[in-house]
C-alpha cells in the first residue's frame, strides 16, 4: 500500500501546480449557488410562504449550501481512464508493478481532496454571506453526514468507472459521461430537493441509487432522517457500490482482451 500512498502524495504535488481550472469552476459553482440564494428568497417572501413540503426558507438554502459542496465530491472530471485508454497512455499503468484499477482511484480521491481544500475559503466566505439562512447539525448528524459523504464519493465511482470501461469496446466516452452526469443530478437531488417533485417522481427516485449523492446526505444534514433510516442508507450505498464495481470490473477485464495500446 505505501506505493499507493506516495503515488497519492506525487498526484497532490501535481494538481497544486495548476489550480487555476479548479478556482475558475469553485467561483462559477459559487455564482450559482448565489442565484438560487435569491431565487428561493424571493419565491418564500414575495407569496408569503412559510415552507415547501416541509422545507423552510432556511432549509432550502442549506440544502443548496451542502449541495454546492457535495458537487466539489463529484468525480465526474477526475477519473482518467477513459482519456488513457483512449490515448494510449493506459500501457504505463499495466506494466508497472501496481493496480491499474487503484491508481486510477488514487488519483481521483487526490484531486477531489484538492477541491476541498480550494473550496473552504469559498465555504466560509458564503457562510458569512448567508449565515442567517444556513443551519448547521448536531455532532452526531454531522458524523452521519460526512460518512454518508464518502460512501457517496465510492458510489459515484463505481458507477462512472463503468462508463470509462466501456472506451475499450466502443471509443471515447467523455460525451456520454458528461451527458449520464447532468442527466443523474436530477434524480440525485442536484437541482431541486426530491421532496419538491410530484410523488410519481419521487416514488421513481426513490428506487434508484442517485438520491444517495446529494439529496440523501443533505437531508442529513438537516437532521430529516432517524438514524435507523441513515443506516438502511448505508447498507444500501454499499451494496450499490458493490453492484457497480463488478459490472464495472466483468467490462474492464473483457477490454483488456481488446486494448493494443495505439490509442485513437
Amino acid at each position: 500500500m505505501l506505493k499507493y500512498w506516495i503515488y497519492y502524495k506525487v498526484s497532490l504535488k501535481e494538481l497544486f501546480a495548476y489550480k487555476a481550472d479548479f478556482i475558475i469552476y469553485i467561483v462559477a459553482n459559487m455564482v450559482f449557488f448565489f442565484a438560487y440564494f435569491a431565487l428561493w428568497k424571493t419565491v418564500y417572501t414575495s407569496n408569503g410562504v412559510t415552507d415547501i413540503n416541509s422545507y423552510s426558507l432556511t432549509n432550502t438554502i442549506t440544502y443548496y449550501f451542502i449541495v454546492s459542496f457535495l458537487f466539489r465530491l463529484d468525480p465526474t472530471n477526475a477519473m482518467y481512464l477513459n482519456d488513457t485508454v483512449w490515448g494510449g497512455y493506459f500501457t504505463n499503468d499495466l506494466i508497472k508493478p501496481w493496480s491499474a484499477i487503484l491508481v486510477d482511484i488514487t488519483y481521483t480521491l487526490a484531486e477531489l481532496f484538492v477541491r476541498v481544500l480550494l473550496y473552504i475559503p469559498f465555504i466560509i466566505f458564503i457562510y458569512f454571506t448567508a449565515a442567517s439562512y444556513i443551519a448547521f447539525p448536531n455532532l452526531l448528524n454531522g458524523f452521519y453526514f460526512v460518512v454518508t459523504a464518502i460512501l457517496g464519493i465510492f458510489l459515484n465511482i463505481s458507477f462512472y468507472q463503468i462508463f470509462h470501461a466501456l472506451c475499450f469496446h466502443f471509443g471515447d466516452q467523455e460525451g456520454n459521461i458528461s451527458l449520464v452526469s447532468y442527466l443523474i443530478a436530477i434524480p440525485a437531488g442536484g437541482f431541486l430537493p426530491l421532496v419538491f417533485f410530484p410523488e410519481t417522481f419521487r416514488n421513481i427516485f426513490h428506487v434508484l441509487p442517485f438520491r444517495f449523492l446529494f439529496d440523501v446526505p443533505a437531508n442529513i444534514f438537516l437532521g430529516k432522517l432517524s438514524t435507523p433510516e441513515i443506516l438502511s442508507s448505508w447498507g444500501q450505498m454499499i451494496l450499490w457500490t458493490i453492484g457497480f464495481f463488478i459490472i464495472f470490473y466483468i467490462i474492464f477485464k473483457k477490454g483488456l482482451k481488446k486494448y493494443t495500446g495505439t490509442g485513437r
